[in-house]
């Protein structure tokens, strides 16, 4: 049964008077008018984007974060130059040790000065092995020699006498310098990097060999050797700066603060490992090839070496 007009006109106050369904009409009414478009629908009945808007209503755009910059890549550093001590010996000293001041005055006689030096290792209380060393083992030789051995410290024989290079390995050592047709003391002269013997001859501590730096660093100066040759991994890695094995070091001309260097197994390991004897007369035939030596037949040697 129809409602009669009477009811009609009050449900329709009635429905005016509900809020929803007034907005309902005010937002129809708006529609109608043009106000907004409506959205396309897809199957679902929902709305579909419009380069990142949806139709019907303002999507915001998303925040981006700003993207931090990437740091420049750092530039390539140089390698480090060669000789001076590697930087695991006491590095805090590193800067100050490679171009230090004289320990000995500069106007007195290169001798006068070799004898000065070693007057002041005598002295010397930087490291703990001035406690347990004999003697002192400064040096063998005159400045001007033309070849410079550096081992790695005295052994016992040494401890005993204060001369470098007398006992078993240094026997051979004067051999292979009469090979190459030189004479010890007059063509030669010998050092190594510390000058107090380690307890039980165990391989130099990078402090101990840091301690003893000035005074290799000096007396390599004063004899002023047109040759260098570093015996064994201690020596060379100390002279040169690095941490190369001498396997990979040995067989090449390196340079010493403008000094030709080459780097040989020692002595006392060839005494274990007497094949390895061929390699180092390799390395003697490039020392002398360096001093502008003829090699010497095989045969008697030319040399006047102590044995």
């Amino acid at each position: 049964m129809d409602a009669a007009p009477g009811e009609v006109k009050d449900s329709m106050a009635a429905d005016r008077s509900d809020p929803r369904r007034a907005a309902l009409e005010v937002l129809r009414d708006e529609l109608a008018g043009g106000r907004y478009l409506m959205a396309p629908r897809n199957k679902k009945g929902r709305g579909t984007r419009d380069e990142g808007r949806v139709t019907g209503r303002a999507v915001p755009e998303p925040k981006t974060s700003p993207q931090p910059s990437s740091p420049p890549a750092p530039r390539p550093q140089p390698p480090a130059p060669e000789g001076g001590p590697p930087e695991g010996l006491a590095s805090s000293r590193d800067a100050g040790l490679i171009d230090a001041k004289p320990l000995t005055d500069p106007a007195k006689s290169p001798g006068e000065r070799l004898a000065e030096l070693a007057r002041l290792s005598e002295k010397c209380k930087q490291c703990e092995l001035n406690k347990t060393r004999n003697k002192l083992v400064f040096g063998d030789g005159k400045p001007g020699a033309e070849l410079l051995f550096v081992g790695e410290a005295p052994g016992a024989d040494e401890d005993a006498t204060g001369v470098p290079f007398v006992g078993r390995a240094g026997q051979l050592l004067n051999k292979i310098i009469a090979a190459m047709g030189l004479v010890r003391g007059e063509h030669v002269y010998i050092c190594n990097v510390l000058k107090c013997r380690p307890p039980g001859n165990r391989t130099p501590l990078p402090s101990e060999a840091a301690e003893c730096w000035p005074y290799l660093r000096e007396q390599i100066e004063i004899v002023a050797p047109r040759v260098i040759c570093a015996l064994g991994s201690p020596a060379a890695r100390t002279l040169l700066g690095t941490e190369e094995t001498i396997g990979r070091l040995r067989g090449r001309v390196h340079d010493f603060r403008g000094t030709p260097l080459v780097a040989t197994y020692h002595p006392a390991y060839l005494l274990r490992n007497p094949p390895e004897k061929a390699k180092v007369w390799e390395d003697m035939k490039l020392v002398l090839k360096l001093l502008g030596r003829p090699v010497p037949k095989p045969g008697k040697p030319q040399g006047g070496g102590q044995e």
